[in-house]
């Protein structure tokens, strides 16, 4: 298996390299470099002449700005044009098939982009909280920025939205687990369950399982509440649908001791079953 950033491989046609936000500077080795599916499609049979029987790529939903490593999405229904188009994707998965490959996508389900900050800890760390040891209300770190009209109002991404109601008598669930596969469970009550996101503030200590499970990673990465059908629900139906319009094989699942187990007990055979339905 072939695995590569996408964004850094292979700049196929010049012309997407700043079609959304900017961060394009070939110049630079942490911004954009313009690696497209073109240029992939390109060079699979290099790929394969390296004895590869498959490619692995990084995500390819919409970024912002720069983002080169494409860990940052935006939205999980739009694939980002700096990276090319949907039939351009197909074109890619068509070219490796018929070479006999396998294409991955890199999926990423525990966090988004930095939308938020924890309410009295905008310019800084927020240490973790649980329960009514006052978890956050979530503010917008860029409340000058163009927000999507959605049924929950106003927000900072389209499919996925923030809530700051407080329901005392909310839990959440569990058990999870810790990276050593430990049980940790929780007793106590009071969360924002309408919020698609966690108000826990910051992952710090990776012996914690709580916090693997509830903060937000590298204190910048927006973190889905996936004990949540309601969100477990919306990722499951667009990673179904990007089976279906891209006819890719498989998946390699981003930081996946920070997403709980009873997320993946769902998601993994909805999408068996919905690949093998097709």
């Amino acid at each position: 298996m072939y695995q590569f950033l996408t964004d850094c491989f292979a700049d196929g046609d010049p012309s997407n390299n700043e079609a959304f936000a900017g961060g394009f500077d070939v110049r630079d080795m942490t911004y954009r470099h313009g690696g497209d599916f073109v240029g992939l499609t390109q060079k699979l049979p290099y790929i394969k002449g390296l004895g590869c029987q498959a490619i692995w790529i990084s995500p390819i939903f919409q970024n912002g700005e720069n983002m080169y490593h494409q860990y940052a999405m935006h939205d999980f229904t739009l694939i980002d044009p700096r990276l090319g188009t949907l039939e351009e994707l197909r074109d890619l998965t068509n070219a490796a098939h018929e070479l006999g490959m396998y294409v991955i996508i890199d999926v990423v389900m525990n966090h988004m982009d930095n939308q938020f900050a924890f309410e009295g800890h905008e310019q800084g760390a927020a240490p973790f909280k649980m329960h009514d040891d006052e978890e956050y209300r979530l503010v917008l770190r860029n409340p000058e920025r163009e927000l999507f009209a959605t049924p929950a109002g106003a927000q900072p991404y389209i499919d996925f939205w923030y809530n700051n109601t407080w329901d005392p008598s909310a839990t959440y669930g569990g058990p999870v687990y810790g990276k050593w596969g430990e049980a940790a469970f929780d007793y106590l009550s009071g969360t924002y369950p309408s919020s698609d996101f966690h108000h826990n503030g910051d992952l710090v200590d990776y012996s914690n399982p709580w916090q693997i499970t509830l903060g937000k990673i590298y204190g910048m990465m927006d973190d889905l509440r996936l004990e949540s059908r309601r969100v477990q629900d919306k990722y499951i139906a667009m990673t179904k649908a990007l089976i279906s319009s891209a006819d890719i094989d498989g998946f390699r699942v981003d930081t996946p001791m920070q997403v709980p187990l009873e997320f993946f007990k769902r998601w993994a055979p909805a999408v068996r079953d919905h690949a093998r339905s097709l």
